[in-house]
């Protein structure tokens, strides 16, 4: 005997309780997707932003507020806000720092002037600019943007997603920092300091060609002889006589016109002598063997700023001087390299001639980071460079 099996089969009230039960777990498993996609947003929103501001500070150029741009505090600020399409930070929140690099010393931003580390400076100032932030000539300074950010979750209950925000002191940070750059070297060749040109010249040679000028030859004429007849009358002979005409020759004689020759004269440039040190001096000889004074642009000197004095604690060597027959530039420079513009109209006289670097001490340690390098006013010759 055969039994069927009977299979009871669901009815809807079932199906609802089943879906009742699962539509929880999948509108939070959607949530909290869609919360994980707008905090990873927001966190790569706040990093692109201090990245834009800080490329915007370390640009050269004047900024929106007539000054350069690592100046420009308001328009730092304004490069940050244009990445934040969440409004997830405010103007406030943008911390603009200076130092000299990861581990120096610098000030706290609370205080300006500086005092305390990290920062060299802080971009403050009026909220629009700063005039008295002034980096290193040796580009060292670098500009460093801080923005925090806020993160609220839509339902902070019912998702376990932590609350990020400046409020509670744990907000999303993004940091950024770049180089400024404000003087750069470039080193150029000299030219050759001799030079011949040669340009040929092209003479013209006259050839004289003979002309052949035909003669006219002269024909004789016959002569009548008289018949006599029975009249003895004599009869006179009449005679022709030819005329000879000469044709005269002309003869061209061309004329030669020299050609001009290009002579080119090279300009010569000062020579120079090694650098050597005296006592608290760093010394060059300069040779200007040109016609003329040569006016100087600026100068730039590079020296063993860290340990060019061999004895005590302090082998630092900071710059106090400069003299080219009198004194050009004074002042304290703790190096490594400095900038020196002249006061007034410095020329480089005619013959021989010595520039003299006085520092604190006396420079003991030559480290071949010595480095001497003048720009040149004059045309041809547009500095000097050593070694």
């Amino acid at each position: 005997m055969k039994s069927k099996m009977v299979v009871p089969k669901k009815n809807r009230a079932q199906a609802m309780v089943e879906f009742a039960i699962a539509l929880p777990i999948l509108l939070m498993l959607l949530y909290g997707i869609l919360e994980a996609g707008r905090l990873l947003f927001l966190y790569s929103t706040i990093v692109t932003a201090s990245r834009q501001a800080v490329r915007y500070g370390s640009a050269t150029g004047v900024g929106t507020g007539g000054v350069p741009r690592y100046q420009d505090c308001a328009g730092i600020r304004a490069a940050a806000n244009r990445a934040d399409f969440l409004n997830s930070f405010d103007d406030s929140d943008i911390v603009i720092t200076y130092d000299d690099g990861p581990g120096t010393a610098g000030t706290d931003p609370s205080t300006d002037p500086p005092t305390v580390p990290p920062w060299r400076d802080i971009c403050d100032g009026d909220g629009t600019v700063d005039t008295d932030v002034t980096p290193s000539t040796a580009n060292t300074t670098r500009i460093n943007v801080t923005i925090r950010g806020d993160f609220f979750p839509i339902v902070p209950k019912l998702v376990p997603f932590i609350e990020r925000s400046v409020a509670n002191n744990d907000p999303i940070k993004g940091a950024s920092a770049r180089t400024i750059l404000v003087s750069i070297s470039i080193a150029v060749t000299a030219p050759p300091q001799t030079w011949e040109p040669s340009t040929p010249t092209y003479t013209f040679t006259p050839t004289n060609t003979p002309t052949n000028t035909p003669t006219k030859t002269p024909t004789q004429t016959p002569s009548f002889t008289p018949v006599f007849t029975n009249t003895p009358s004599p009869t006179p002979t009449r005679t022709l006589t030819p005329t000879i005409t000469f044709t005269p020759t002309i003869t061209r004689t061309p004329t030669t016109i020299p050609s001009p020759t290009l002579s080119l004269t090279p300009t010569m440039c000062p020579l120079h002598g090694p650098i050597s040190v005296s006592g608290n001096s760093m010394i060059m000889t300069i040779n200007n063997t040109t016609a003329s004074p040569l006016t100087i642009n600026n100068i730039i000197v590079f020296w063993n700023h860290d340990k060019g004095h061999a004895t005590g604690d302090d082998k630092t060597l900071k710059l106090n001087s400069v003299t080219l027959g009198s004194q050009i530039w004074s002042g304290t420079s703790d190096g490594p390299n400095q900038t020196i513009t002249p006061s007034g109209a410095t020329t480089i006289p005619i013959g021989t001639s010595t520039i003299i670097f006085t520092f604190n001490q006396s420079y003991d340690n030559l480290d071949t980071t010595e480095r001497i390098l003048i720009h040149l006013f004059s045309p041809g010759c547009s500095f000097i460079q050593a070694p």
